[in-house]
């Protein structure tokens, strides 16, 4: 979760804070220490109001459908799903970005669906996120920043005078979920969302292609995947380890779903770039994805002359569909492509 404001990152964790502080003397069976499932789930939909506040809903619900209808298979695998009902909505930022709230919320940005290739990495995605929720990690993250806080801060929550000392504590606990939750929690969603999308029959090597490929995104883009940047050490591991995981899953299991086409024309349309979050101020040009059909004979160098009239946008079209620049293209195969203006 990235970049909300002041003002809505506090009401969320001043809501987290009153379920810590009022609960922190209960005593009957939790999940997370001080945290019961109904606590949890009560945080996520008092988040997800503000969340839907803060980016807006993408209107497009044939992709609303597809996103939900992914999420859904990849639950409908999970032995212990942990909460009843899950949520899965995709959100208005250009940002690249997927995120979940306590209690079975999970969201993907478009910034994030334009930088996908085909339905297996968003499989992977999504269950990274769902991974997040069943194992607790939000609720946890909670407890380790704020539960040893929380009692010093005491009437900070309900006192004016205090606030200021509230703000400091919900600021800094946002700002460590939007760096992700750690090395130990984020390889663990990355294992368990690998195996809850290989075992609904997604191909076991695309969370590392996604991986990969975002390292090269993010060096274009300047936007990073929560937990995970280019620039850190942990990064590489983070890449190794998956690689070392899917050989050992692609050994057990053969189906391997990919759906590269069915994805990708469903982007078609899709606003690329712009507003980050609905109050975002700054001026942006109206952009949108497309979908180029390779022609006999075609390179990426000649689909930038032929849509661009500019040869140097065949790094662009490369890093967007996650390819060398040098790849070969087979004729019928698809493309993303950048255009300018509204889709119409």
């Amino acid at each position: 979760m990235r970049k909300l404001s002041n003002k809505t990152s506090c009401f969320i964790f001043v809501i987290i804070g009153l379920f810590l502080f009022s609960f922190s003397l209960i005593s009957p069976v939790h999940s997370v220490p001080f945290i019961s499932k109904k606590k949890e789930i009560e945080i996520g939909r008092s988040g997800d109001k503000q969340i839907v506040l803060q980016f807006g809903i993408y209107q497009d619900k044939s992709l609303q459908l597809y996103i939900n209808r992914i999420g859904q298979k990849l639950l409908s695998n999970l032995f212990n799903k942990e909460f009843r009902k899950f949520h899965f909505k995709l959100v208005d930022s250009s940002e690249i970005n997927a995120f979940a709230l306590p209690g079975g919320y999970v969201y993907v940005t478009r910034g994030l669906l334009a930088a996908l290739n085909n339905e297996s990495e968003l499989a992977s995605v999504i269950g990274h996120e769902i991974a997040h929720v069943t194992l607790h990690h939000g609720a946890k993250l909670m407890i380790r920043s704020i539960g040893s806080q929380i009692l010093s801060v005491g009437g900070a929550i309900a006192s004016p005078k205090n606030a200021g000392k509230w703000l400091a504590v919900s600021t800094a606990l946002f700002q460590q979920i939007n760096m992700g939750y750690g090395r130990e929690a984020e390889l663990e969603s990355d294992a368990q969302g690998m195996l809850n999308s290989v075992e609904a029959g997604y191909h076991p090597i695309a969370m590392v292609n996604f991986l990969k490929n975002l390292r090269k995104q993010e060096i274009m883009s300047g936007q990073a995947y929560h937990g995970f940047q280019a620039s850190h050490p942990e990064t590489k591991e983070r890449i190794v380890k998956a690689g070392t995981f899917a050989l050992s899953l692609s050994q057990k299991y053969t189906a391997s779903i990919n759906n590269k086409n069915i994805y990708l024309q469903k982007l078609q349309g899709l606003v690329y770039g712009g507003k980050k979050h609905l109050k975002d101020k700054n001026k942006y040009k109206s952009k949108y994805l497309d979908i180029y059909k390779v022609q006999k004979g075609d390179t990426l160098r000649s689909i930038s002359n032929k849509i661009y009239k500019d040869d140097r946008h065949s790094y662009e079209i490369a890093t967007i569909n996650g390819i060398k620049e040098s790849a070969t293209l087979n004729p019928g195969c698809i493309l993303k492509i950048i255009r300018d203006g509204v889709y119409k």
